[in-house]
């Protein structure tokens, strides 16, 4: 039987780091729903933080569905970011992840062909049509980079972390 997602068996750090993973499709989702849950970065912010909490972790979360106001973390490490409408930055100790809302899929690619050329290792990569993703991997950072297509538009999941060993 699959052991889900935020069960107690699991590493309170690796908990909130496979939540962290889906917290930009769940902030697409629930922007989506506006309608129903009045304020949904409030929502991510606030389970996001509390999962935070029981982990002891360094947390800085910015989300905001309207695209207004959310910036990079102050410590972002200088990696490329694609260019669009920025609406979640996460940063859970040295990790990072971000979520962007991009005008083509041109744009979500040029910022993977930028960390490619720039020295990232590209590890793996899929396309599954609408979703596409790439996992990459430098010195310093492993990185997972993926956008989806859907009828709302394109939204770039950027997530970092650092390499050790």
């Amino acid at each position: 039987m699959p052991e889900h997602l935020l069960s107690p068996a699991r590493p309170a750090r690796g908990r909130l780091l496979s939540f962290l993973a889906l917290t930009p499709a769940l902030v697409a989702g629930l922007v989506g729903c506006a309608s129903l849950v009045p304020t949904p970065e409030n929502i991510v912010e606030g389970v996001v933080e509390q999962v935070a909490e029981q982990s002891g972790e360094d947390l800085d979360v910015d989300v905001d569905a309207t695209g207004d106001g959310v910036t990079l973390p102050a410590d972002w490490p200088g990696l490329p970011v694609p260019e669009g409408r920025l609406f979640s930055a996460i940063k859970m100790g040295d990790s990072f992840s971000l979520s962007v809302e991009v005008d083509s899929e041109d744009a979500a690619r040029a910022t993977a062909d930028e960390l490619a050329a720039s020295g990232f290792e590209v590890l793996s990569e899929t396309d599954y049509g609408e979703l596409k993703g790439l996992v990459l991997k430098s010195a310093e950072w492993s990185v997972v980079y993926g956008w989806t297509v859907s009828d709302e538009g394109i939204t770039v999941s950027y997530t970092i972390t650092p390499v050790t060993s």
